[in-house]
């Protein structure tokens, strides 16, 4: 599609953000963070963005009532036969929001299935084909398709390659946003002709990956345009280390990879309003940030003894490099530490944490699974955070810990190394990085953030980069208002 600039104001341009999550109707990872600001930013450029989601048993019933049932039906066609589907249509922050309730094919309750064949992706399929009949329904057309993963990458799919849909591609342009290239919807089966989509699929130029199917594969061929959600990560997939098995597919499509980087609500991350702090404060006071910290430490069950306080939030998983953490526990406390651990995942990073919880019972606290009102509260109250990422496609925890005025200490990878400057390499330093995944690189990195934190006039001055760092959406949504421009034909947007 080519439309002037001169015919083309950013009110007019209609993006629609098929997501498998979306904060806070139901949120799973940092994928329902992006999904929940991003298109409230690009409203706030004008451009008529919405989402569109599926209806998940699993969302609290006090949300479901916010609901409006749209008058029409949607069919879509599966298997020789039709499913009836509903629609119905919510706001969020201005933002509005579209689900899909397929009564015969529910969504998982826990939102992805633990366990990926024909049967567990149907129902995300369905949700793909559904976004293109959305209009009928909504009574409003995108233009663009924003993508979201693996569960959403059929949309490209079908528009390329399912035998009826596939007479729409002209009309739509699809962007694919890649969060963690780690999932990526492999299934065993090869035939998805009963599902409509063409022989010619299954090809190496298409879904086939080891003689299996790969949908985000697909989504990668089949889109318009696919982003990362920080730079340095688009470049790293395209590497044997961090390609996951699709560097050689990246590699060929890279004149269409980009990355931008993600942003954080600042409307919602902020420690002036944050109202599950005890103390409110900014850049320009920081003090009160001291409180919170007490109260933190009264969480934990322990009293005020000055030792810096060490935070980790997040995911008990390897790609987070939670081994590197366990690991150097023991030197962490001989260093004079506090250890404030939140998180669920694997089980055996689970039970190590907290052996380690009981063993150093006056330094090391660890609360397994999430805890909203912890987490916002470490922040506030920690001095330092710890994220020794294996890989990192963005992290929007050393985001968040920058805002409030907790120092990240990072591994140099992916989103983390575009976010955190070092302390010890540049006078506007906002962090402490490592380069070598390994327990002595992370020790080190913490013995100097310990070096900064005992010269007060410092670590001051490093705290105060951090919290004086811009990482709201409005940057960012701008990219990518600009590459929705792009798709649209139009090349001239110098005065955006």
């Amino acid at each position: 599609m080519v439309i002037s600039i001169m015919s083309l104001p950013f009110d007019k341009i209609k993006v629609l953000h098929v997501a498998s999550e979306m904060h806070p109707i139901v949120k799973k990872g940092g994928l329902g963070d992006v999904v929940g600001s991003l298109p409230k930013a690009l409203r706030e450029l004008g451009i008529d963005s919405r989402v569109f989601l599926p209806m998940y048993p699993s969302i609290d019933e006090n949300v479901k009532r916010t609901f409006k049932r749209m008058p029409y039906k949607l069919y879509l066609p599966l298997e020789w036969r039709v499913f009836p589907a509903f629609l119905w249509k919510t706001d969020v922050q201005g933002v509005p929001i579209y689900l899909l309730e397929i009564e015969e094919m529910p969504f998982p309750a826990d939102v992805y299935p633990s366990n990926l064949n024909l049967n567990t992706i149907k129902p995300f399929f369905l949700f793909s084909l559904a976004a293109l009949e959305l209009e009928k329904s909504a009574r409003w057309r995108p233009q663009i398709f924003h993508l979201h993963d693996w569960p959403t990458s059929q949309v490209a799919i079908a528009l390329k390659w399912h035998m009826y849909y596939s007479s729409f591609s002209k009309s739509y342009d699809t962007v694919l946003t890649i969060h963690n290239l780690a999932h990526q919807g492999i299934i065993q089966e090869t035939d998805l002709m009963p599902w409509g989509i063409s022989k010619e699929a299954f090809s190496i130029d298409g879904l086939e990956y080891y003689g299996m199917i790969n949908l985000l594969k697909g989504g990668i061929i089949a889109s318009d345009a696919i982003t990362t959600v920080s730079p340095r990560y688009s470049w790293e997939i395209q590497t044997k280390e961090y390609g996951m098995g699709l560097d050689g597919v990246l590699k060929k499509y890279n004149s269409k990879l980009r990355g931008i980087l993600n942003g954080i609500d600042y409307s919602y991350w902020n420690p002036m309003t944050d109202p599950f702090l005890p103390a409110h404060y900014d850049i320009d006071n920081i003090s009160p940030k001291k409180e919170c910290r007490k109260a933190l430490l009264a969480r934990c069950g322990w009293g005020e003894d000055h030792l810096p306080v060490l935070i980790y939030i997040g995911r008990l998983v390897e790609q987070k490099g939670i081994d590197l953490l366990l690991y150097s526990i023991e030197s962490i406390v001989g260093h004079g530490c506090r250890l404030i651990v939140v998180g669920e995942g694997n089980e055996v990073y689970e039970q190590s944490l907290k052996e380690a919880s009981a063993q150093f019972p006056a330094n090391v606290f660890v609360k397994i699974g999430y805890d909203e009102e912890l987490a916002h509260l470490m922040y506030a109250g920690g001095d330092m955070l710890i994220m020794p990422s294996y890989f990192e496609p963005c992290g929007l925890t050393q985001l968040i810990a920058m805002r409030y005025g907790t120092v990240p200490i990072c591994r140099a990878v992916g989103g983390l190394a575009d976010t955190v400057i070092d302390a010890d390499t540049a006078h506007d330093g906002t962090g402490f990085l490592f380069s070598h995944y390994s327990s002595e690189a992370l020790l080190h990195a913490i013995g100097r953030a310990l070096g900064a934190w005992n010269s007060p006039e410092l670590w001051n001055q490093i705290v105060q980069n951090c919290m004086s760092a811009d990482f709201s959406w409005s940057r960012s949504s701008r990219e990518y208002a600009k590459l929705y421009l792009e798709l649209l034909g139009v090349s001239d947007f110098r005065s955006f």
